[in-house]
């Protein structure tokens, strides 16, 4: 069976497709909405992380706001700016608490015309203006108004100082004289701004940002110029927004390897997929190859061709259906062969039989004729064994046209009690001789269908074998018994048995053990059972006796019970 035109490849080509596409249909509608969902939340989460930072950022300026506007109407604030009062403790309390906040350098006062007037150092003050001789150039810087104060800056580290911003607020109290200070401002550390965008969301692909009128900073506050792709976040201020530095390809890379794993785990549930149905089909094949090469073994003859396949799926069960059809076919031909055979045989045997019985009477009534007249003892013996012979020969005879020709069955109901009285009456005397016990067992009322006379034929034939078969102080058991709707009747003994090799072929007509025996007995029996619908069946263990069963069909209305019952 060449696979291209076998079920079998459809059957692989099928399931594959069933199978494969599928699930690469599902990889693949996967990796597309894993891919938009991906996108989607890093754009939220920058999103967030943006929108964060810029709260973060507008309350840092807002807080500084509040404190510039705290110094500025604050009294004598105004005064001791403009130099024309000593600062009284009060003042000078409040300079040293604000201007020690970790992340100002100091406050620092200018006058309208944007001159340093005064310079209030803090703890994390350094370089100019506090220490040197440079002072402070904030003309140049960005200046962006928000409210009421004004940020100016930034300006990035140089020469090694840090980078830094002015919150400058207006002093409320202002004296007259032009040269007088006009501005508080706060000199804040713009790391302490920067460091406010936080730690990087996804490190080594995304690089936090501020833009500002004076250019893009970093996390520690140095001047960059960025590259790539910019994320903006919300607007904090006129100029100022917190950005985030993209690199694509590290941004994607965990997705990147979730998604060459599903590729693989794709590819490699595909190949075993593919190898599992492969498998499958070539088991399959080989199953159906099984039921092929069997039918072909029945078709040319070899009925004894068993598949014997132990599964428990379909084709187990249509194999074994297989072997019990080709038992029966075997059973069948076997039937119809041994039918054949004995219808030969029977016509043979026939006319045998009717060609040597007129002689054999012939012969008889002369020996009579001759030992009626004969005075010599020894002839007169030699005559006598002659007749006895004679008898035998008849009696063979007479089975041949059993054997032959047997009478058709009268069906009529059988009581198994009458048919073992007329047995065991015959068989008694015999018994006796031989020194064997002859018993009747089980339920004598049984009733069945069938011929009387042959059923007492059946079992006077086995009876006169078991006897037979019997050593001194032996049993012949005849024994009825009902199994479903059948009626058994049963033949025992405890002689030597018939071995294995030899049961098979003990019912085959002129096959005996027996030296003095024609082997026409069990031949006879079991054709008489089986035209009374019965059948015959044998078991016998050598050295331990054999037991006959006859099997005939109960009649309708009998129950097997006993009447009384």
């Amino acid at each position: 069976m060449a696979i291209e035109k076998s079920i079998v490849r459809r059957y692989l080509v099928l399931s594959l497709l069933a199978s494969v596409v599928p699930v690469v249909w599902i990889g693949l509608l996967y990796d597309r909405f894993a891919e938009s969902a991906f996108q989607e939340v890093i754009d939220e989460k920058l999103a967030a992380h943006l929108t964060a930072t810029a709260s973060r950022i507008a309350g840092f300026v807002e807080a500084r706001r509040y404190q510039a506007e705290t110094l500025a109407n604050f009294p004598g604030i105004a005064a001791f700016a403009s130099e024309q009062r000593a600062p009284n403790e009060q003042v000078s309390a409040l300079l040293q608490v604000e201007s020690d906040l970790p992340d100002l350098f100091g406050i620092l006062f200018f006058s309208a015309d944007d001159s340093l007037q005064k310079v209030i150092p803090g703890q994390a003050a350094s370089g100019p203006p506090y220490w040197g001789e440079t002072t402070l150039e904030a003309a140049g810087l960005p200046q962006t108004r928000v409210g009421d104060i004004e940020l100016v800056g930034p300006a990035p580290p140089v020469d090694g100082h840090s980078g830094w911003l002015l919150v400058r607020y207006p002093l409320r109290e202002t004296a007259n004289d032009a040269g007088a200070a006009r501005h508080v401002a706060l000199h804040v550390r713009l790391a302490s701004l920067t460091e406010l965008m936080g730690a990087d969301p996804a490190a080594g692909a995304l690089e936090p940002v501020l833009k500002t009128p004076a250019g893009y900073f970093n996390r520690v506050g140095h001047l960059v110029n960025p590259s790539g792709k910019l994320v903006s976040g919300p607007e904090i201020f006129p100029g100022w927004r917190p950005m985030l530095q993209v690199e694509p390809s590290q941004l994607l890379e965990p997705f990147e390897r979730a998604r060459r794993a599903l590729f693989i785990a794709v590819l490699v549930g595909a190949v075993l997929l593919v190898i599992l149905f492969y498998r499958m089909s070539l088991r399959l094949r080989q199953r159906v190859g099984q039921l092929l090469a069997g039918a072909y073994a029945i078709s040319s003859g070899r009925l004894e061709y068993r598949i014997a396949d132990h599964g428990e799926d379909e084709i187990a069960t249509v194999s074994r259906a297989f072997d019990a059809m080709a038992l029966r076919l075997e059973q069948h031909l076997a039937r119809i062969v041994r039918m054949e055979k004995l219808a030969v045989l029977g016509e043979f045997a026939t006319s045998i039989a009717h060609e040597v019985r007129n002689p054999l009477a012939a012969v008889k009534t002369t020996v009579q004729a001759l030992s009626r007249r004969e005075a010599d003892a020894r002839r007169l013996q030699l005559l006598s064994d002659v007749e006895g012979e004679i008898d035998r020969l008849a009696r063979v005879v007479s089975q041949l046209l059993d054997f032959g020709r047997p009478r058709p069955p009268d069906p009529q109901e059988v009581v198994v009690r009458d048919a073992f009285r007329r047995v065991a009456l015959l068989l008694e005397p015999d018994a006796a001789a031989r020194g064997v016990a002859l018993s009747v067992q089980g339920d004598s009322d049984l009733r069945f269908c069938a011929d009387p006379d042959h059923v007492v034929q059946i079992l006077l034939n086995l009876g006169i074998n078991a006897l037979q078969a019997s050593d001194e102080d032996g049993a012949v058991v005849l024994r009825a018994s009902r199994e479903g709707s059948m009626a058994v009747l049963e033949v025992s003994d405890r002689g030597h048995g018939i071995p294995a090799d030899v049961l098979p072929r003990v019912t085959d007509p002129f096959y005996t053990t027996r030296s003095k025996g024609i082997g026409l007995g069990l031949s006879i029996s079991r054709q008489l059972a089986e035209i009374n619908g019965g059948r015959l069946d044998i078991r016998s263990v050598p050295g331990s006796g054999t037991a006959v069963r006859i099997f005939f069909p109960i009649m309708k209305d009998n129950d097997g019970k006993h009447p009384d019952h």
